[in-house]
C-alpha cells in the first residue's frame, strides 16, 4: 500500500490519530463516531480500509483496536505525535462560542507532555458551563482523546495563583502553552 492510499482523507487521518492516542483499547464504530463527531457510515468504511491495510485489528465485526503487527506502526505514531493534536486556530475559533475568555492554557497531551494535572484551563468571567462543555467536546473530537479541563473565574484564578495553590502552580510549572493570555500571566 502506498502512503497516499493510507492517508487519503481527513476522516481516515482522524481515525489514525484516534487509535494512536487510544492504542490500548478496543472501540466499536458507534462509539468512535460519537467521540469524533463524525457520521458512523463513513467511519465504518475507513475502519474496514485501515483493517485491510493491517493498521487495525478487530475482536468482532464492529470492534477495533490498533494492530501492533502493523510494520510501520512506530513511524505512524511518530508522525502523528509530530503534529499538535489540535491547532491553535481551531481552539480560538471554537472558543469564540464560549464567552469572554481571558486565559486559555493547554497542557498534557495537547502539548505532547507526559505529565499534567489537566489538559485545558479556561479562565474568564460570564462563561456558561454548558458552552465550555461543548467547547471541550469539540476539542476532544478533534484530538481524538478524552480531556480534563478546569473552568475558573478571573478572580478565582488570580487568587489561587497569589495563594500559591498547588494545582495552579503545577499547571504553570509543567509544560504548557498559553493560547490566550489577556491576564499577563
Amino acid at each position: 500500500m502506498m502512503f497516499e492510499q493510507f492517508f487519503n482523507s481527513p476522516i481516515k487521518s482522524r481515525l489514525v490519530k484516534f487509535f494512536v492516542y487510544n492504542h490500548n483499547k478496543f472501540f466499536d464504530s458507534n462509539a468512535i463516531a460519537q467521540r469524533l463527531e463524525l457520521p458512523v457510515g463513513k467511519i465504518k468504511i475507513y475502519l474496514k480500509e485501515l483493517k485491510k491495510a493491517g493498521f487495525l485489528k478487530s475482536k468482532s465485526a464492529n470492534s477495533f483496536s490498533i494492530s501492533y503487527k502493523f510494520p510501520y506502526l512506530n513511524e505512524v505514531k511518530e508522525l502523528v505525535l509530530k503534529f499538535p493534536p489540535v491547532s491553535d486556530e481551531f481552539l480560538l475559533q471554537e472558543l469564540k462560542k464560549v464567552g469572554q475568555v481571558k486565559l486559555l492554557i493547554i497542557a498534557g497531551m495537547l502539548v505532547h507532555a507526559q505529565k499534567a494535572r489537566t489538559e485545558i484551563v479556561i479562565v474568564g468571567d460570564r462563561i456558561a458551563e454548558k458552552k465550555a462543555e461543548r467547547f471541550l467536546r469539540s476539542v476532544e473530537a478533534q484530538a481524538g482523546k478524552e480531556l480534563r479541563y478546569v473552568l475558573l473565574t478571573n478572580d478565582e484564578f488570580l487568587y489561587r495563583k497569589k495563594m500559591f495553590d498547588r494545582f495552579v502552580l503545577d499547571v504553570l510549572e509543567l509544560p504548557h502553552k498559553k493560547v490566550i493570555n489577556k491576564l499577563g500571566i
